[in-house]
C-alpha cells in the first residue's frame, strides 16, 4: 500500500485520478440520497444551492471534475519528475479527504435507522 502511495507513474496517477473521480461521484450520490431522507442538509455552503437542482449537481460534481481530471492527466503526460512528485502529494491528500467525506457518509448511512426508528 504504501508503495502504491508513494509511486508517481504516470500510470499510477493516472489510476490515483480515476479512484479520485470514483471518489467524487460517489460523495455526490450519497449527499442527494441522506437529504432524500430528510434528516440530513448539506454541510458544504459552496454546494448548498446546488443539491437542490440534480442538473447543477451533476454538472458540479460529475460534468465538470470529469473534464478537469482529463486536463490534469493530459498535462502530466509531459511533466517532469519533479512535477510529477508533487502532483502525486496532492493527489494522494485530496483523495484522502474524499476517503473521509465518503467514510463520513457511510457513517450517516449506519445510523439512519436510529433517526427513523425513533421518529
Amino acid at each position: 500500500m504504501l508503495a502504491y502511495v508513494k509511486d508517481y507513474s504516470l500510470d499510477n496517477l493516472k489510476n490515483k485520478l480515476i479512484v479520485l473521480y470514483v471518489l467524487n461521484v460517489t460523495d455526490i450520490v450519497f449527499t442527494l440520497l441522506l437529504l432524500n431522507t430528510g434528516y440530513y442538509i448539506e454541510a458544504n455552503t459552496l454546494m448548498n444551492s446546488a443539491v437542490q437542482n440534480y442538473t447543477a449537481s451533476f454538472c458540479l460534481k460529475v460534468l465538470l471534475p470529469a473534464i478537469l481530471l482529463l486536463y490534469i492527466f493530459y498535462r502530466l503526460k509531459s511533466a517532469n519528475v519533479r512535477q510529477l512528485k508533487n502532483s502525486n502529494i496532492m493527489i494522494n491528500g485530496i483523495t484522502a479527504v474524499y476517503a473521509f467525506i465518503n467514510l463520513s457518509h457511510l457513517v450517516w448511512f449506519s445510523i439512519l435507522p436510529i433517526f427513523i426508528m425513533n421518529d
